[in-house]
């Protein structure tokens, strides 16, 4: 059985029921904002943007990042990971970041969204360290691998 389904889809099961219940889960959030009274122009228009907006802003920014980052082979690694989780993390938090909504969620939670921004730059300044650092170490234990170690010299040779 699994063996026909690879050989139809292309992948295993548990992939194709994961692609299914991502589609499932999907189609119903879209019928869920169709359904709550929104604005589906409004929804047409937001998707429209984001679309426009990363492949003709972002795409381009961060593929010349990306070579950027490839000059250094050894280096690319520890810059890639964590900028992709603080870019992740800004894309995620961007309206609690930017202060976007500070009446609402103050009506809503009592806080404010003052900690955000300095919160991800901590998280970002904490991982691109913890990056560095492990370069840092694993570059310097590659160098001592490389070098031998020097022999102690014989009582003659003095």
């Amino acid at each position: 059985m699994r063996a026909r389904i690879r050989a139809r889809y292309g992948a295993g099961p548990l992939h194709l029921i994961a692609t299914v219940a991502s589609f499932a889960l999907a189609g119903a959030a879209v019928v869920r904002w169709f359904d709550s009274g929104s604005d589906v122009i409004k929804i047409l228009a937001w998707f429209a943007g984001a679309i426009v907006a990363h492949d003709l802003v972002l795409l381009p920014l961060y593929s010349l990042l990306d070579r950027v980052a490839l000059r250094r082979r050894r280096a690319s690694v520890y810059v890639r990971i964590p900028a992709l989780l603080s870019g992740l993390l800004l894309i995620v938090f961007l309206p609690a970041i930017a202060r976007l909504g500070a009446t609402t969620y103050h009506a809503s939670s009592g806080l404010n969204q003052d900690v955000y921004l300095g919160r991800w730059v901590a998280a970002t300044a904490v991982m691109f360290g913890v990056s560095g650092a492990i370069y840092l170490f694993r570059r310097r234990a590659a160098v001592r691998a490389r070098t031998p170690p020097s022999r102690p010299r014989s009582p003659r040779a003095r």
